[in-house]
């Protein structure tokens, strides 16, 4: 089946979705770009991602290792969904995209934001921070301590662990999380539209009969 005859057949599907044929070609075409997008947003912010989690190993610093991997990763796969949806124009697509949009706006977004929103704070100020607990193991009477700039003498460095990865990194992560709330937002909407427009029909032009016009004449004639 060649790519014409592919396209004819989304043309009739949306046409019995209710969707006008010049706003189809229109939404498909804008959704395979967002999709797109999406995709590489979620590629650039997982390498990123991965960059920072090995700075950390290296410097020896504090850091939840696999948060801001699966925000990414959710990124690229909402754009899978997208493109996959755009291109064969399944309903079942269109709707797991935009879900994952709304996820994305009002949680995976938001979530590297604070993030790296923190790692910034702590990294700008110095801080180091110690804890007599672990994750597996929280006694009642444990405690965690934070010290920022010039509290943390040369001794507490010693036995203290370090806060924060390196600014620009998580500037960079804030700036791809920006783009993505943006994209999200708008691919939100262009899926809205796709599913919930109504066709285009031209106006109609009501024509008397001939039959019904000549006997209306002849009975007024009588």
């Amino acid at each position: 089946m060649d790519r014409i005859s592919k396209l004819r057949m989304q043309l009739n599907y949306l046409k019995g979705a209710r969707l006008s044929e010049a706003g189809t070609v229109k939404m498909l075409g804008l959704l395979k770009i967002l999709a797109k997008t999406h995709a590489v947003i979620g590629l650039m912010s997982m390498v990123l991602a991965c960059l920072a989690d090995y700075i950390s190993t290296r410097v020896n610093t504090i850091r939840i290792h696999g948060i801001i991997e699966c925000c990414s990763f959710y990124f690229f796969l909402t754009g899978v969904i997208g493109l996959l949806g755009a291109t064969s124009y399944r309903r079942g697509l269109v709707i797991a995209f935009l879900v994952m949009n709304i996820h994305a706006i009002l949680i995976f977004v938001p979530t590297i934001i604070i993030y790296s929103g923190f790692d910034i704070h702590f990294y700008k100020h110095e801080c180091y921070g110690e804890c007599d607990w672990h994750l597996l193991s929280m006694p009642n009477n444990s405690r965690c301590q934070i010290f920022c700039g010039t509290n943390v003498s040369d001794n507490m460095k010693g036995f203290m662990t370090r806060l924060g990865t390196d600014y620009r990194l998580d500037a960079g992560l804030i700036a791809l999380s920006i783009c993505e709330l943006i994209i999200a937002i708008i691919s939100a909407t262009v899926s809205s539209k796709t599913l919930c427009g109504t066709p285009k029909t031209p106006p109609m032009e009501m024509a008397p009969l001939n039959g019904a016009t000549t006997s209306d004449s002849t009975a007024v004639q009588n």
